[in-house]
């Protein structure tokens, strides 16, 4: 991908083709391979399952929902995760943290609208947080990268005057559990990576990151992918 300027009502966004070596990095924390096929080595799959097993997230429930309060609420979900960034690199985390919204149809009709957070915690960086009601399924450290994010979601609720929704549950959920994900961003110790496919420039959640002070990000495009328990040998992995 050559750089790509996004033009919001809040100015433009420059997104840079990411460094490889930035790709690299963000493959020594997350809990599976990061994989490029020989026919778009431009385009990565962030393995989430890998035979049977699957990386499990933390994940944010709301009340199920009729599907346009829905649709609503993941408009919200999105803006806030922008709009959260700066005040989540504050807190200087090492490791990857992805931060998602998901979109759960029901049976009954209803959705389930909420939040996914899958981190991958600096191993060698041991968490001074009471926080660690998740650490011992995720890591050392995770459980305060995620309540981290989600103060700064309600920091960024109050400044930008979107609202964020009341929490009946959160608890530790493998990613096949939680339905679609929206992927924009993912942090990477202090750096923010633009991870979304397909990139579509009228996508709301662009202008919430220029107004959160974003002019100029990395980019590579990444879609959730799962491999077999034993790896193609025409897929490469970082």
């Amino acid at each position: 991908m050559e750089a790509k300027t996004i033009r919001t009502e809040h100015g433009n966004l420059e997104l840079v083709p990411a460094d490889i070596d930035r790709i690299r990095a963000v493959a020594g924390y997350w809990p599976m391979p990061i994989v490029s096929g020989s026919g778009a080595p431009a385009e990565f799959g962030l393995v989430f399952q890998r035979g049977e097993e699957e990386v499990h997230g933390i994940k944010l429930q709301p009340a199920d929902m009729h599907e346009q309060d829905a649709r609503t609420m993941h408009f919200v979900n999105r803006a806030l995760i922008a709009s959260a960034l700066p005040e989540y690199l504050e807190r200087k985390h090492r490791g990857v943290m992805l931060p998602c919204a998901y979109f759960k149809e029901k049976p009954s009709g209803l959705v389930e609208s909420g939040l996914a957070f899958f981190v991958g915690p600096d191993a060698a960086s041991k968490s001074l947080s009471d926080k660690t009601m998740f650490d011992d399924q995720l890591g050392d450290g995770a459980s305060a990268m995620v309540f981290d994010f989600v103060f700064a979601m309600g920091h960024a609720s109050k400044r930008i005057d979107l609202p964020l929704f009341t929490v009946i549950g959160m608890e530790v959920r493998p990613r096949l559990a939680l339905g679609p994900l929206t992927m924009h961003f993912l942090i990477e110790g202090p750096h923010v990576i633009v991870v979304k496919h397909p990139l579509r420039d009228e996508d709301p959640a662009w202008k919430f990151a220029v107004g959160a002070g974003f002019t100029t990000l990395p980019y590579a495009s990444m879609i959730p992918a799962a491999l077999p328990a034993v790896l193609p040998p025409d897929i490469r992995h970082m």
